[in-house]
């Protein structure tokens, strides 16, 4: 692990900073899938995030991204602040908004639940490979808001009542594939981990 001074608490933890993209570019009566860039707000967003990582470059081991567009330019734009070329996650694209309707009835509820799962998956591969480091993963909201969630055990439909803004922060500590310790959710910086320990 290469956080300067860490605790007792951080020694064999692998801590992650899950990122959301910055704002897309929003083109109306398009139905997903869709993989738009960054709109020039969003441009802004990833620069200003980008340096807020700058401040723990030599602290941050990995940098991973969804494949989609407007993840991948905000992770570029984080990679060039910290020196990290983003490693690209296959299938850790956004997810669906959970079916209204009874999972008996709903084939895309069913679909859904499959698509989380394989996310799930990569998830854990993703910690089982880099355990004990730091990373960086720059995902979607309610992608992030969801695998968090199942790793409370909280369903996809209670996980998407929390809010996830256009690149903020959520940074977690892990200890094997399970949560930790949850040091700030939606955050508009960073918030590195020695604050709260000083």
């Amino acid at each position: 692990m290469v956080i300067k001074n860490p605790t007792e608490y951080d020694k064999g933890k692998t801590i992650v900073y899950f990122v959301r993209h910055g704002e897309r570019i929003h083109i109306p009566g398009t139905l997903p899938p869709h993989d738009f860039s960054l709109n020039e707000n969003g441009k802004k967003q990833a620069k200003n995030i980008a340096k807020e990582f700058s401040k723990i470059k030599g602290e941050i081991d990995v940098l991973y991204t969804s494949p989609m567009k407007r993840t991948y330019e905000t992770a570029v734009e984080i990679g060039k602040e910290i020196g990290k070329k983003p490693k690209i996650l296959l299938g850790f694209e956004e997810i669906n908004k959970p079916s209204n309707y009874p999972a008996i009835f709903s084939k895309h509820y069913w679909k859904n639940k499959l698509a989380i799962k394989r996310k799930q998956n990569i998830l854990d591969k993703v910690l089982e490979e880099n355990q004990g480091k730091v990373l960086v993963i720059v995902g979607h909201g309610r992608l992030n808001r969801t695998l968090i969630g199942a790793k409370l055990g909280l369903s996809q439909k209670i996980s998407n009542l929390f809010d996830a803004h256009n690149c903020h922060v959520t940074l977690i500590r892990f200890k094997g594939k399970k949560i930790d310790y949850i040091h700030c959710v939606n955050s508009k910086g960073i918030v590195p981990l020695k604050q709260h320990y000083s």
